[in-house]
């Protein structure tokens, strides 16, 4: 039997596209540690990247620096400053600015950050307890402006009375349309009240929450409070270039600020009195009814501050009067019923799924293309088989339409003994016809 190997090629063909559409799908595997990452499924901010993911917005992250050798940090830091020497930030003894920096802007090498795409701007304070202080605070905050920050992510704070210079430079920040997220400060360090500069007014004042929407109990609490953001066992870059989890107001304030970071991406003509007012209207409420202190206006909604109907205000909406209530935020595009505490797989496709669902279509289309293939080279195979035994050329059977079975040369279509026809007085009668031996 002779194998022609063109009637192959459609399966080889199939083949070549199923591993095609495998090779395709292997980038949405995306980051390897991305299934730690418990607080972006929180957020549905698989969703949230659909719409943006924070290009073209600079975040200044005022901290201990930012390790440009991470891997997960490459392409993502810009050459800061520092408040006490002459470095530009790009690298961090302590590991803290380094976890922030990788919250708001990792660039899925290993975890995938809020606004993966946006730019850090590390500004370097002293590690420890100095780095903390208001002085070095308040340089760093307009250090941070000047460099071109439109996000200032403040994961610090001191207790007591609030400090005028670094009230100053709040106010020199939000003057030049920048959008100020700080934490509310952890009880363990700092005690129960809202630390500075959280609670300087006009700044985003973030308390944490646990996995499933709880509020974190080593959080701050207070009037100051404006958003609630996850907190507890937030994984994600670390020192030494490695990875790991952080607990804290520090984290969930980098979370905040990453989605202020998505908003004034999607929506790059927004004010930053603009995009506050879009966070606050947004978030979806808990505890007491309205602003409380542990939750503020709620917990942040990445997903609906990016398509809900939000009006514009013309003045940040934390300064003077008290802003509208969250307990009844502006309708969203989709998913208003969204209730963090049961989410699971209700956002949209994971990197996984979406791996599988394309790894399944691949697989289908071969085995029908390979099962179609197979049944034509089979049909032919027995027509040929037949046209042998009628002595049949392969060229004449070619191109003879598909009528059946070939009839043997010499012997016209539809040939057969006359009806009634059998061997000379029946196969059981004597005399009957019997083969010569």
């Amino acid at each position: 039997m002779t194998v022609h190997v063109g009637a192959f090629r459609p399966v080889l063909a199939a083949l070549a596209a199923g591993l095609m559409v495998l090779g395709a799908a292997q980038p949405a595997i995306g980051a390897p540690r991305r299934s730690e990452q418990w607080y972006l499924d929180e957020l549905r901010i698989d969703r949230a990247h659909q719409i943006s993911t924070g290009r073209g917005v600079v975040v200044g992250v005022v901290d201990s620096g930012a390790d440009a050798a991470h891997p997960d940090l490459r392409g993502r830091l810009l050459a800061g400053r520092s408040t006490f020497d002459s470095g530009d930030g790009r690298r961090d003894p302590d590991g803290h600015g380094t976890h922030m920096a990788g919250i708001i802007a990792a660039n899925g090498t290993g975890v995938v950050g809020v606004a993966p795409d946006a730019r850090i701007l590390p500004i370097r304070t002293p590690s420890g307890d100095k780095g903390a202080d208001a002085g070095n605070s308040a340089t760093g905050i307009r250090m941070a402006v000047d460099g071109g920050a439109k996000v200032l992510n403040l994961s610090y704070g001191h207790a007591g009375a609030v400090d005028e210079g670094e009230e100053a430079a709040i106010r020199y920040a939000l003057e030049r349309d920048v959008v100020v997220v700080a934490a509310a400060g952890n009880v363990r360090k700092l005690g129960p009240d809202i630390a500075s500069p959280a609670k300087i007014p006009g700044v985003i004042a973030v308390t944490g929450t646990t996995r499933g929407g709880g509020f974190w109990p080593g959080s701050a609490q207070g009037p100051e409070a404006v958003v609630a953001a996850p907190g507890d066992e937030v994984y994600n870059i670390g020192p030494d270039r490695g990875y790991g989890w952080g607990d804290g107001t520090s984290d969930s304030t980098a979370i905040v600020a990453g989605v202020a970071a998505l908003i004034r991406s999607k929506f790059p003509r927004l004010s930053a009195p603009d995009v506050i007012n879009r966070i606050i209207r947004t978030a979806r409420d808990a505890g007491p009814p309205g602003r409380d202190p542990q939750f503020g206006f709620g917990r942040i909604d990445p997903v609906a501050a990016l398509t809900a109907d939000v009006p514009s205000v013309s003045a940040n909406p934390l300064l003077g009067a008290a802003p509208a209530s969250a307990s009844a935020p502006p309708a969203a595009a989709e998913d208003e019923d969204f209730d963090v505490t049961d989410y699971g797989d209700r956002g949209g496709p994971t990197d996984q799924q979406v791996m599988v669902i394309g790894i399944g279509i691949a697989v289908a289309l071969v085995v029908l293309v390979a099962l179609v293939v197979f049944l034509i080279w089979n049909r032919r195979r027995h027509r040929r088989e037949l046209a042998r035994a009628a002595d049949i050329p392969d060229e004449a059977l070619d191109r003879m339409p598909d009528q059946g079975p070939p009839v043997p040369a010499g012997h016209p279509a539809g040939y057969g003994p006359p009806p009634g026809y059998g061997p000379p007085g029946g196969p059981s009668s004597p005399g009957a016809y019997a083969r010569p031996g």
